[in-house]
Parts: C-alpha cells; structure tokens; sequence
C-alpha cells in the first residue's frame, strides 16, 4: 500500500498513527483528488503545514 507508515515512524499509544482516523475516513481521504495531488508522500509535517494553508485559506 502506498499509504503506509514508515518503519521508523513513532507509534502513538502503541498504535500506528495513521489508524488513529476511522478507517472509511482515511480511504475517502486517500481517494481524493486533492490528497492524489498535493499531499501523496509528504512527510508529515508537510502534511500539517498543507493544513495549516487550508485554514488559513479559509477565512
């Protein structure tokens, strides 16, 4: 799978941090266009700094 975490990323609560989202939520996540285009193997403070940019966009 092209979403998985890295061998080296840090568990959180003894749990891979992308399992943290709902699993239907995450694959309607990885299904979107936008994430197919901007954020597809971004790290992940990439990722948040994406984010933040969505926020910030919307006010």
């Amino acid at each position: 799978m092209a979403n998985s975490t890295l061998k080296d990323e840090h568990s959180v609560r003894s749990t891979n941090p992308q399992y943290l989202v709902e699993k239907i939520i995450r694959t309607r996540i990885y299904e979107s266009k936008y994430w197919k285009e901007e954020c597809f193997g971004l790290m992940a403070e990439l990722v948040v700094d994406k984010a933040m940019e969505l926020t910030n966009a919307s006010y």
